[in-house]
């Protein structure tokens, strides 16, 4: 069994050992020296002798003892960091990841002819039937662009009255050289994978198919046409919640220089919906135009502009998020220690929501009576702070204090939630898309972003295969049908 000392690994510990060892050494040296002297004037005493050998027995267990302690010591210390990197390993050892989505292949792999022949005599080896040595593999099948030659088959009536042909493969629109799988494949890798038109012209090119962006791009157009009123249909779906989330941020105006007042991408949200919309600015103007008709709760930051656009719409309440708080009070409590004690209150209220759960009667309660109470401790404090108005912690009091109102709302409504991180996830697509193929060249490039965007991000929501439901919506399409993501094909 091996020891502590052997099983330690860190390389100074190890080093504060060996010199813990050598102290001890050399008083345990000098002590045999003491003892060796005496035992000398004694002529070999046995007593004398008896009693070194049990010092010396004394010292070394103490010595031990004293290494162990030292080990064990730095075990406890790194117990939480060791626990982690144990059930890491725990976890990468409980077998292989299961895999129920992926199409399973089965491959019978056998022995060459020249392989048949036993080593041992020169006889024929035989087949062992129903014998095999089983494993998977995850493997890939490459993309392959190809060349279908249709032929659409004709029929007639020996009546001589009638001929008929068979439908042919789906296409991108009618008459398209290409197929509506192919614009499928280049609107997720440019909208979901966020690979640029340019470089999917390249990346095909290595597949042997020769094709311009502009064909790429007329691909996508043709699709978008088709699925705008689904992209309208959920923006209505929005607009009928009685709670809401917006939030925007910039979208480049590509090719137009880096000085070009870029365009706004606006993102409505609602429970398992997400909407893109890209405008011109973020103004009040546009704030009306795009909710100045909704009622209810609108959970977004504290823009002026929100707050200016929602004066000229009486039956709209704005609700502040307290993740915009948090942050912060994160930011000042480096140097102002009190921060602390906010971030704390902060922690109460999402714990109190937590224990919640989805029961909104419960929510309704526990808010009413103990998130109040934490929002009464806090607020004669806020205010205190906020007097210091040249340090970053008054001004993050600053901040809450000039938004309290917005901030309580959800003290008395069960559905607002405590913050708009949900509508801030709904924009993370849109914006790893935009810091690779930097925005849109034109008007219609954005009108064709916000459909792609609208229908993926809810897709993605509900846990199912974008590229599958854009599929089986195009098809619905083709009859007359709007198909939501959470809808069932008929």
């Amino acid at each position: 069994m091996s020891t502590a000392i052997e099983r330690e690994k860190d390389v100074e510990e190890l080093r504060r050992i060996a010199l813990a060892l050598e102290a001890s050494n050399r008083h345990l040296i000098g002590m045999l020296e003491a003892k060796c002297k005496e035992l000398e004037s004694l002529k070999g005493s046995e007593n004398e002798l008896q009693m070194t050998l049990s010092l010396i027995e004394q010292l070394t267990a103490k010595q031990n003892k004293a290494q162990a302690d030292s080990v064990a010591n730095r075990d406890g210390e790194t117990t939480k960091h060791k626990s982690s990197r144990n059930n890491k390993n725990e976890r990468s050892r409980s077998g292989p990841t299961p895999q129920p989505n992926l199409p399973v292949v089965v491959e019978v792999c056998t022995l060459d002819e020249a392989d048949r022949t036993c080593p041992k005599c020169g006889g024929e080896l035989r087949e062992m039937k129903g014998q095999f040595e089983e494993s998977n593999v995850i493997d890939v099948e490459e993309t392959e662009y190809v060349v279908k030659y249709i032929r659409r088959q004709k029929y007639n009536c020996t009546c001589g009255l009638c001929i008929d042909t068979a439908l042919g493969p789906e296409r991108a629109t009618p008459g398209s050289r290409y197929s509506r799988d192919f614009a499928i494949k280049v609107a997720t890798d440019k909208y979901l994978d966020h690979i640029p038109l340019e470089r999917q012209v390249r990346i095909m090119a290595r597949h042997g198919l020769v094709v311009t962006s502009q064909t790429l791009w007329d691909q996508l157009r043709y699709v978008a046409e088709q699925l705008e009123p689904i992209s309208d249909a959920l923006l209505a779906h929005v607009i009928g919640q009685r709670v809401i989330g917006l939030d925007q941020t910039g979208w480049p105006k590509l090719g137009a220089g880096r000085k070009a007042k870029p365009w706004q991408m606006w993102c409505l949200t609602a429970p398992d919906v997400v909407v893109h919309r890209i405008r011109d600015d973020k103004s009040a103007a546009t704030f009306k135009q795009l909710v100045g008709d909704y009622v209810g709760v609108i959970v977004c930051d504290a823009l002026a502009t929100h707050g200016a656009g929602a004066r000229g719409s009486p039956h709209i309440t704005l609700a502040g998020c307290w993740a915009h708080v948090h942050r912060k009070f994160q930011e000042a409590l480096e140097d102002h220690p009190a921060a602390q004690r906010m971030l704390a209150w902060i922690s109460l209220l999402y714990e109190i929501d937590e224990r919640a759960g989805d029961d909104i009667e419960l929510r309704a309660r526990l808010r009413a009576t103990e998130s109040v109470a934490v929002l009464d401790d806090m607020k004669d404090w806020l205010w205190q702070q906020a007097e210091l108005t040249t340090l970053a912690l008054g001004k993050a009091a600053a901040y809450v204090v000039a938004n309290w109102q917005r901030l309580i709302v959800f003290a008395t409504n069960p559905r607002v939630p405590l913050d708009n991180n949900g509508t801030e996830r709904g924009i993370r697509g849109p914006v790893v898309g935009r810091k690779n193929h930097y925005g849109s060249k034109s008007r219609r490039g954005t009108h064709v972003a916000s459909i792609f965007y609208t229908l993926f991000e809810t897709a993605k929501l509900h846990g199912i295969n974008p590229a599958a439901y854009i599929r089986q919506a195009l098809r619905a399409a083709d009859r007359g049908i709007i198909l939501l993501p959470w809808q069932e094909p008929q």
